[in-house]
């Protein structure tokens, strides 16, 4: 009987039995630069008093933040969209991260580009003349248009 417990303990072990989902590791500290990235694309938003200028469109947006902490970017999101590495799924990704969505008809071509905050918050300029803002990665709207994202800064 004893034998045949430690054999049942051990199987049930060995399958992983009561162990729940696996957690995925933290991912590491935001680096100085994430953080200023962040600061800069925060104080675009209009309820910073913001003194800059409106962005002309969504690429604009980022490739200024970008700038004013020394990152060279093209111009166009689809270029943007081959720069720097592969962010892995929307769990993986880190502060200053670009995100790129498709256009409002769908599909696979990059259409929208914005800047990943944290908690599956990003900040984006949505439309010519709005102004940027914050939205959810999450939301379904945003969920559904989502392609990929792109380290640009460790």
């Amino acid at each position: 009987m004893k034998t045949s417990i430690w054999l049942l303990a051990g199987v049930l072990a060995a399958a992983g039995c009561g162990g729940g989902k696996a957690r995925r590791a933290a991912p590491p500290p935001a680096s100085p630069l994430a953080k200023a990235i962040i600061r800069t694309a925060k104080s675009y938003l209009p309820e910073e008093d913001s003194k800059h200028p409106i962005p002309k469109d969504c690429s604009d947006f980022v490739g200024k933040v970008f700038a004013e902490n020394k990152v060279d970017l093209p111009r166009s999101s689809e270029a943007m969209a081959i720069e720097g590495e592969d962010a892995g799924s929307t769990h993986d990704l880190r502060m200053a991260d670009l995100v790129f969505f498709s256009g409002a008809k769908g599909g696979r071509k990059i259409g929208h580009v914005a800047i990943y905050v944290n908690n599956g918050i990003f900040i984006h300029q949505a439309n010519p003349g709005e102004g940027v803002r914050q939205e959810s990665l999450y939301s379904d709207y945003w969920r559904k248009h989502f392609l990929k994202g792109r380290r640009i800064v460790d």
